[in-house]
C-alpha cells in the first residue's frame, strides 16, 4: 500500500497517489498537479527505463501553471503502480496493453480526452502507439529520446516477405564477431538474468545508478553522438559501452568499467543540479523493493514475435496528430537505430520537427526540464 511506503521528495503543488481502477488489473501510481474545476486539458507523462513518474518532477508544476492538468504515472512493473493479483505476467506486457493503460487511467481521472502525450525513452513508445491508435483520444504527441519509426512494415507480395528475411542480419553474431567482441544492450536486457545481475548486490546499487545516469547524461564526456550509416556492426560499436557492450559484460560490469575513470566527487556534483542524493535514494529504494523486471519485459516482448505481430494490423498506418520530437544535444538515443529519426516524416501526417536541447544527454526530462517544458508549451500554442 502507499501509505506503508514513505512520501516521495516532490514540490509543494504536486501531488502523490494511488488511482483505483477496477475492474482493471492496476493501481496507479501518479504525480499531478492542476487538478481543479472546471476540468483542466490533460497532459500525459510517460516514463522510460531505468525510471519512474518521478523522472517528471521538475516539470510537472511548469506545465501545469500554463493551464493544464498534468499526470505522471509509473508504467506497469514500476515503482508504485501495483496489481492486487502479484507480479504482472510478461504476456501483459504487449504493445496494446501498454496503450489501454493509459487509456483506463485518463478515464479513471475524469477526462474523455488528452490534450498531449509526452513520452520518453521507452515511454516514447507508449505515445507513439497511444497517438497512433487513438489520434481520437490523444490530440498531439511529443516523443524524447526515442523516434518512432512507424508499425511494423508488410511486404506486398509474399516473395517480398522471403526476400527481407534472406537479408536479415543477426546482429548479436556480427558484434561478437567484432576484434573486441561486442553484444547489444537490448539482448542483453532480455536475458535471464539481467535483472539479478542489475539488482544484486543491492547493498550497491546506489553506485550502479549513479554511474549509469551520470554516464548517459550530458555531464558525461564520452558521450559526443553522431548519426551512424548503416545498421553494421563496426557503426554500431562506435557508440558507448552502455549501449554496445563487452561480449563478456554485465550492465553493472560495462557502468564500472567507465566509471572507474571518473572523479566521484566531479560527478556528483556534475550531477546534483538535476539529480541529488535523495532523489537518486528514490530510484534505488523503488528498484531494490521491487526489481527491474517490470521494465525489463519490454525488452523480453521484443524477441516474442507472436506478440509483436499483432501490431501489424497497423501496417501502413501514420500517426495523425502533431507529433514533436525533442532530445538532448548528448544524448545517444536517437541514433542508436540509423536513419530512425529520418523515418518520422514519413510516420507521422503531421510531424513538427526534431529539436535538440543543449546541456542534456539522455535523461532530458531531468537534465534540462524547464527548456523541455518550453518545447511542449509552444507546440501546444499552434493546437
Amino acid at each position: 500500500m502507499l501509505s506503508n511506503l514513505p512520501p516521495l521528495p516532490v514540490s509543494a503543488g504536486i501531488t502523490s497517489r494511488l488511482v483505483q481502477t477496477a475492474p482493471h488489473s492496476l493501481a496507479f501510481h501518479i504525480l499531478e498537479a492542476g487538478s481543479v474545476l472546471p476540468a483542466r486539458p490533460l497532459i500525459i507523462l510517460v516514463h522510460g527505463f531505468p525510471e519512474l513518474a518521478y523522472s517528471w518532477r521538475h516539470m510537472i508544476l511548469p506545465l501545469a501553471s500554463a493551464g493544464y492538468h498534468v499526470v505522471a504515472f509509473d508504467q506497469r512493473g514500476y515503482g508504485r503502480t501495483h496489481s492486487p493479483d502479484g507480479p504482472t505476467p510478461l504476456s501483459d506486457f504487449r504493445p496494446l496493453t501498454l496503450v489501454q493503460d493509459v487509456v483506463v487511467l485518463a478515464h479513471a481521472l475524469g477526462h474523455t480526452k488528452a490534450k498531449c502525450i509526452v513520452g520518453h525513452d521507452f515511454g516514447a513508445v507508449t505515445a507513439a502507439l497511444c497517438a497512433l491508435i487513438r489520434p481520437d483520444y490523444f490530440e498531439s504527441v511529443v516523443l524524447m529520446s526515442h523516434p518512432f519509426k512507424g508499425p511494423p512494415e508488410l511486404p506486398l507480395r509474399p516473395a517480398d516477405g522471403l526476400l527481407q528475411r534472406s537479408i536479415a542480419v543477426d546482429m548479436e553474431a556480427e558484434l561478437a564477431k567484432l576484434e573486441r567482441p561486442r553484444k547489444h544492450y537490448k539482448w542483453y536486457y532480455c536475458t535471464p538474468a539481467a535483472n539479478r545481475e542489475i539488482l544484486e548486490p543491492k547493498e550497491d546499487l546506489q553506485e550502479f545508478l549513479r554511474g549509469y545516469f551520470h554516464l548517459k547524461s550530458a555531464d558525461w564526456d564520452g558521450n559526443d553522438p553522431r548519426p551512424l550509416t548503416a545498421w553494421k556492426a563496426t557503426e554500431l560499436a562506435q557508440m558507448p559501452r552502455y549501449y554496445i557492450m563487452d561480449k563478456g559484460d554485465t550492465m553493472r560490469e560495462a557502468v564500472a568499467k567507465d566509471m572507474a575513470e571518473e572523479d566521484p566527487q566531479v560527478v556528483r556534483e556534475r550531477s546534483s543540479r538535476w539529480l541529488k542524493d535523495e532523489e537518486l535514494a528514490v530510484y534505488v529504494e523503488e528498484y531494490a523493493r521491487n526489481g527491474f523486471q517490470g521494465g525489463l519485459n519490454w525488452y523480453r516482448i521484443q524477441t516474442r514475435p507472436e506478440i509483436l505481430r499483432e501490431l501489424e494490423i497497423l501496417a501502413g498506418k501514420k500517426i495523425e496528430v502533431p507529433c514533436l520530437f525533442v532530445s538532448g544535444k548528448q544524448d545517444w538515443g536517437p541514433f542508436q537505430e540509423p536513419g530512425a529519426v529520418e523515418k518520422m516524416h514519413k510516420a507521422c501526417t503531421d510531424f513538427r520537427g526534431a529539436k535538440y536541447i543543449e546541456g542534456a544527454g539522455h535523461w532530458l526530462p531531468q537534465e534540462r526540464p524547464q527548456e523541455a517544458a518550453e518545447e511542449i508549451l509552444s507546440l501546444l500554442d499552434t493546437i
